[in-house]
């Protein structure tokens, strides 16, 4: 494992739905979208921190390098690069999911971005957090 990220999904705007596995969205657990080429690499894990709920939810590992193919983007547009993923652990509704707050992030912290590092003490307490809610 290399370097551990809080990876944002959604917006304050456009937040996923409280359901979001059972509501069509686990297609964020095999591939993530980025606005420019991340500095993300195979092997690096990603908290995902459902934007909008201000709640971590799953934990992925990346398991491709960054590309700028649009053919896997949902939206090239808005996120014209993407990496691949597999799902670690996964909290499929969003009222279960712990607050960020629990894993020593303050929310704002992700305002205007989409994906920052976690020190490696964050990290632990991600896993530790959703872990103890996750399926």
């Amino acid at each position: 494992m290399r370097a551990q990220w809080l990876k944002g999904i959604g917006h304050a705007r456009g937040a996923l739905p409280e359901a979001w596995l059972a509501d069509g969205r686990a297609a964020i657990l095999q591939r993530t979208g980025f606005p420019r080429r991340p500095r993300i690499e195979p092997g690096d894990r990603l908290v995902y921190y459902a934007a909008g709920w201000r709640r971590v939810f799953a934990i992925v590992e990346a398991v491709g390098e960054p590309t700028d193919r649009i053919a896997h983007s949902s939206d090239p547009a808005r996120w014209p690069w993407s990496i691949a993923v597999e799902a670690l652990i996964v909290v499929p509704h969003l009222d279960s999911a712990p607050p960020v707050e629990a894993i020593g992030v303050a929310a704002r912290s992700m305002s205007q971005q989409s994906h920052i590092r976690l020190s490696a003490e964050h990290y632990a307490r991600a896993v530790e957090a959703i872990a103890s809610v996750a399926l």
